[in-house]
């Protein structure tokens, strides 16, 4: 019997094992379909029809990280800070914010670790070390006028970057989402229960939306988003404190409702009525 209990507790032990490292190295895999880096080059900056200034900064952990500083034409109204999304790099994403230069912004496009010419490998934590990163940058420009603006994963990027630098004046989340585990378990409800075990906890923008006013948030998002459904948006809203603006685009998609021809000068004019109602805000204190 003594030998049976230990060949059953052995049995145990090495199962529990095997429970514990596949979990974990689920969990490793489910964190990294978040993200999807690279270095191809998409297009150049002139290519955009901007003449941008390459730029390089370090993550208060060591990598160095690369960016697009494009300058306002004329005098400049103030400074967007631009998250991209999950995949690809800067390259690809910059024909979003190409626009803004002319209209009188500054604007700083940035690549995560991992991501185009940055140095590192991407982590959850680390996206958001790096956006702090990118925004101190801006901050050090232009001290009282920036902006976060962010697409898809950029949004819950920025939200939380934006929640340590009280000196940002708005955010602009873009079919966003406000927790990881959340947006695991819409993408896939009928395994929603093993996502609590296969993606981790921790920088979620739900956390730190109280530390966001009186800065105000403008979510956008896409009715016929396939990749982050419209409902997570709203909850997002839901859960922001005011000041807050919704603004759902019945014809959209996940891609940015400014790459509509049909919506491209309504969202122009809209984000323009945000970042103004941003510089008038009052400002935030800690």
């Amino acid at each position: 019997m003594a030998t049976q209990r230990s060949l059953w507790g052995r049995a145990l032990r090495t199962s529990t094992l095997v429970l514990v490292l596949l979990f974990g190295l689920l969990a490793c895999c489910a964190d990294g379909l978040f993200y999807h880096p690279n270095a191809t080059v998409y297009a150049t900056a002139a290519g955009y029809g901007l003449d941008v200034e390459e730029v390089s900064f370090a993550a208060p952990d060591g990598p160095r990280l690369h960016g697009w500083w494009m300058s306002a034409e004329g005098d400049s109204r103030g400074t967007v800070v631009y998250c991209h999304g999950n995949a690809a790099n800067l390259t690809l994403h910059a024909r979003y914010v190409a626009w803004l230069p002319s209209r009188g912004y500054d604007v700083l496009i940035f690549d995560y670790r991992g991501y185009g010419k940055s140095e590192g490998s991407v982590t959850r934590a680390g996206t958001v070390a790096d956006a702090v990163a990118a925004v101190d940058f801006a901050l050090a420009r232009d001290p009282d006028r920036v902006v976060v603006f962010g697409h898809s994963l950029g949004g819950a990027v920025g939200l939380r970057a934006a929640a340590e630098r009280p000196a940002v004046r708005g955010v602009v989340a873009e079919s966003t989402f406000s927790n990881y585990r959340e947006i695991a378990a819409a993408k896939a409800p009928w395994i929603s229960w093993l996502v609590p075990f296969v993606v981790s906890a921790g920088s979620d923008p739900d956390e730190v939306l109280d530390a966001l006013p009186p800065a105000p948030v403008f979510v956008i998002h896409g009715e016929r988003d396939h990749i982050v459904p419209v409902e997570v948006g709203e909850r997002l809203f839901e859960r922001a404190r005011e000041p807050k603006l919704l603004w759902k685009v019945p014809e959209a998609r996940h891609m940015s409702p400014w790459a509509l021809r049909s919506r491209r000068q309504e969202f122009e004019r809209r984000f323009e009525e945000f970042f103004a109602q941003a510089l008038a805000s009052e400002r935030r204190r800690r």
